[in-house]
């Protein structure tokens, strides 16, 4: 009997299939990792108060006084 030879063609497609499978996989991990990248800087996001630099109590107290509290239960 004779067996007939493939000509590899199988292979081939069947590396391809792996191929995609790969960066798809790829595509969807990188994608979550991005994702989380930004909320986590959403959630440093460092709040830019200004205040003086003066020693004098009547500047520390101006800038208390002009500090929004709000801004920091974000």
């Amino acid at each position: 009997m004779e067996t007939e030879k493939s000509n590899g063609m199988g292979a081939v497609i069947g590396a391809i299939i792996i191929i995609i499978i790969l960066a798809a996989g790829a595509w969807y991990f990188i994608g979550n990792r991005v994702e989380k990248i930004e909320i986590q800087k959403q959630a440093n996001k460092v709040l830019d108060v200004s205040t003086g630099s003066s020693t004098e109590v009547v500047d520390i107290q101006a800038d208390l006084d002009n500090l929004d509290l709000n801004s920091l239960n974000q």
